[in-house]
């Protein structure tokens, strides 16, 4: 390898993992500070019930950006797994239908253990998004949920960290797609509730295994994820007796 071949394959690798970190700190945290920023120039405190729509247009207002600059940046990623699904849609359309159920099944069993051991109620990320969406303005936050979080979350988990386990680090797949589903279900749970993880953690492993089995396409565990957060957004309204 050339000392080019080598500046060049450095860059590369860098630019993923920068990716990365940016994208994961920039989802975690733009909406959060953006919130509290309007919060303090209203004089809202963030405990108040009058932050709770704040909390919600920030949520939205803060990922948009991200995910425009994202799509932008890495819009040939996208391109390229377009035109492979163009060659074999039948393909695409299989995992994703397989692992839509696949999660709704997993997600019954998960339900059914936690029952049997007598572990009540939902991770603080669950009721957050259920208070929510749920609220008066619960519309502006189905688009966070349903649009802006299965693709800027299959960026970040698949796409980038996957990307840099098996292809920067040379770690067999088996070690991404754990490690990468790990990571997304610990995300989801940074209030601590850890007791939660198998809310999350199968539907992840599913999300990865079906990218791995796509040969990497993004657009195939985006589609799992659209459709499952499609349908758990309408559950909560459907159960709460809204609609």
């Amino acid at each position: 390898m050339t000392s080019t071949q080598r500046r060049i394959k450095l860059n590369s690798d860098f630019n993923h993992i920068m990716w990365f970190f940016l994208l994961l700190g920039a989802y975690l945290l733009a909406p959060a500070i953006l919130a509290i920023i309007y919060g303090i120039a209203q004089g809202i405190d963030t405990t108040a019930p009058e932050f709770t729509p704040i909390a919600i247009f920030a949520q939205t207002a803060g990922l948009f950006p991200i995910l425009a600059i994202s799509l932008y940046f890495s819009r040939r990623l996208f391109i390229e797994d377009w035109k492979k699904i163009k060659k074999k849609v039948w393909l695409p359309i299989v995992l994703i239908v397989a692992g839509t159920i696949a999660i709704f099944a997993l997600s019954i069993m998960v339900n059914i253990f936690y029952s049997l051991i007598g572990l009540e109620g939902t991770s603080a990320n669950q009721s957050t998004l259920e208070e929510t969406i749920l609220s008066k303005y619960g519309y502006v936050m189905l688009i966070s949920i349903v649009i802006f979080a299965p693709i800027l979350e299959e960026l970040i988990f698949r796409k980038f960290l996957f990307g840099i386990i098996e292809d920067k680090l040379k770690w067999p797949a088996w070690s991404a797609i754990i490690i990468s589903s790990l990571i997304f279900a610990l995300i989801h749970l940074m209030s601590g509730d850890f007791q939660y993880i198998l809310l999350y953690l199968p539907q992840a492993v599913v999300l990865s295994l079906a990218y791995h089995l796509s040969k990497n396409n993004i657009l195939v565990p985006i589609g799992i994820h659209f459709v499952i957060n499609s349908f758990a957004a309408l559950a909560m309204i459907l159960s709460s007796g809204v609609a």
